[in-house]
């Protein structure tokens, strides 16, 4: 969620029904560097709470240390290790989805930053293995668990699935079942069944991609569980959402964003809008808008058709 999991966006999720937020990910030498183009990217508002900063590295005393500056500076509710992602970014350091090849150093940096932190519970999020033929859990989330993670979180694909192909829902189901601390499930979990939702082992859900444009999908997961009928906002609604995220993008100056340079926010803005008739007039009527008087007019003059 590297450069999508604002605190703009992480609110309107919590207004929506989301049970706790997480930031996007840094780099831990990145985190000890104090530069304030990094750590305004972990502050957070109260309306975010329960929030968790979220780490990567590879180097257990260099994370230690990144998680004892952010639980003093910041007071977040749980710092989160970040072992399951498969971008370059994080694999070519040597951290997220590549210590999946070595789950004793996983391990170890759970168990060092544990320690480093006073109060604030350390959690870890991970996936399934490297590839299919080196699948690590329930074993590795076992020793996570042992090492003093307080919760996990596993993404049902491999490392070389990336986000493609089915989650595999059989072994999160297992490793919920195998530990004693809760375990979030992972990976496509919109597509579960409200059944599937109600009786999992898995203490809560977690949704990353899906919630793009989608802030309602925590509450209409809850709603699947319940066997009720799900909410579907209406154009108007979903256009006055995407507007006052747009608002409130420039006059929080998220990523530089401001009301007269505002192409950078306009993706997130159209993920609020894309599949109602006419989305493809609209992507294309906002395809040219560079400030935010722009972005209003194209949004308020289809509100009203």
């Amino acid at each position: 969620m590297s450069g999508f999991s604002n605190p703009v966006f992480r609110r309107l999720c919590v207004r929506f029904g989301a049970a706790a937020t997480v930031s996007e990910f840094v780099y831990s030498r990145a985190v000890l560097s104090g530069a304030e183009a990094v750590m305004k990217k972990l502050r957070f508002t109260e309306a975010e709470r329960p929030y968790g900063v979220q780490l990567f590295g590879s180097d257990p005393s260099e994370m230690a240390e990144a998680c004892s500056y952010v639980e003093e500076r910041l007071a977040p509710d749980f710092i989160d290790i970040n072992f399951g992602c498969p971008a370059p970014t994080a694999v070519c350091a040597g951290a997220g989805s590549a210590l999946l090849k070595n789950p004793d150093r996983m391990a170890e940096i759970v168990h060092v930053c544990s320690r480093a932190l006073k109060k604030t519970p350390l959690t870890a999020k991970m996936r399934l293995g490297w590839s299919e033929s080196s699948i690590i859990v329930p074993e590795a989330a076992l020793l996570l668990e042992a090492a003093g993670a307080k919760a996990l979180t596993l993404h049902g694909r491999t490392k070389l699935q990336g986000y493609s192909g089915p989650a595999d829902w059989t072994l999160i189901e297992l490793c919920a079942r195998s530990l004693k601390i809760p375990l979030i499930g992972n990976g496509s979990a919109e597509d579960l069944s409200g059944a599937e939702l109600a009786s999992s082992a898995c203490s809560a859900f977690m949704i990353g991609r899906a919630a793009l444009g989608n802030p309602w999908i925590f509450e209409n997961m809850r709603r699947r569980m319940e066997g009720t009928e799900a909410f579907r906002p209406s154009r108007s609604q979903r256009i006055a959402v995407a507007l006052e995220f747009a608002s409130e993008m420039c006059s929080e100056g998220i990523d530089g964003v401001s009301e007269r340079d505002f192409a950078r926010a306009l993706p997130q803005v159209m993920a609020f809008l894309k599949g109602f008739s006419g989305f493809k007039n609209i992507r294309r009527a906002l395809s040219g808008v560079k400030t935010l008087g722009e972005v209003r007019a194209v949004l308020e003059r289809e509100k009203d058709l």
